[in-house]
């Protein structure tokens, strides 16, 4: 045998040493071969090897890692949706009949804007095509008289109160029904005559 032979034999473990040794498949997405490299040592960043030449690369970072965007930490708050409503509810309307059976969105102080569109006070974004996006129709809590009213918005399709079509500002009750479209709402007030959350500051 020759001193060549000898020195590839020595060379090829060597060589195999300096590499992670991890089972490489044929059939193995090369995407994921590199995800397994980031895993074991995501503090280096590997070189590409000439048989990944040409191969589209995908990194995908960790959900721990920071992304680089001095704005963001840990410690900053996740930004509230856009229909959150900071002040104490006052009142639901819950779907009772339509797309969104079952769900509830609840009202605040205030105006509280009726619509498909997330930006709305109440969303209503549950599937039914009949209800506008934005401004449908408007629902009223006033807490110096304790009372809710409906009132028009800018939504071509009619609004229903009670079996009948909406078009003045109407006063609400608990247990009304309000019909847009195919969705069909009960309306459950909180505050009343007998609860107001001032009286309980």
């Amino acid at each position: 045998m020759s001193e060549e032979d000898d020195k590839t034999r020595i060379v090829r473990p060597l060589d195999q040493l300096q590499r992670p040794i991890t089972p490489e498949p044929s059939d193995i997405d090369p995407t994921r071969k590199i995800d397994r490299e980031e895993v074991a040592d995501t503090r280096t960043i590997k070189p590409i090897r000439a048989a990944d030449e040409g191969k589209t690369v995908l990194f995908r970072p960790s959900p721990n890692r920071p992304t680089g965007d001095a704005t963001t930490s840990p410690s900053t708050p996740r930004a509230e949706p856009a229909d959150a409503i900071a002040d104490p509810v006052v009142g639901w309307l819950v779907v009772v009949k339509g797309p969104g059976r079952g769900n509830a969105v609840r009202l605040g102080y205030g105006w509280n804007s009726i619509g498909r569109d997330p930006s709305q006070r109440a969303s209503l974004n549950f599937g039914d095509p009949q209800i506008s996006r934005l401004n449908h129709a408007k629902l009223l809590y006033e807490p110096r008289s304790r009372k809710f009213s409906l009132t028009l918005g800018e939504g071509t399709n009619p609004t229903y109160v009670r079996g009948d079509v909406l078009l003045a500002p109407t006063e609400l009750k608990s247990g009304d029904r309000i019909q847009i479209g195919d969705t069909e709402l009960l309306f459950v007030a909180l505050c009343s005559e007998s609860f107001e959350w001032q009286d309980n500051a």
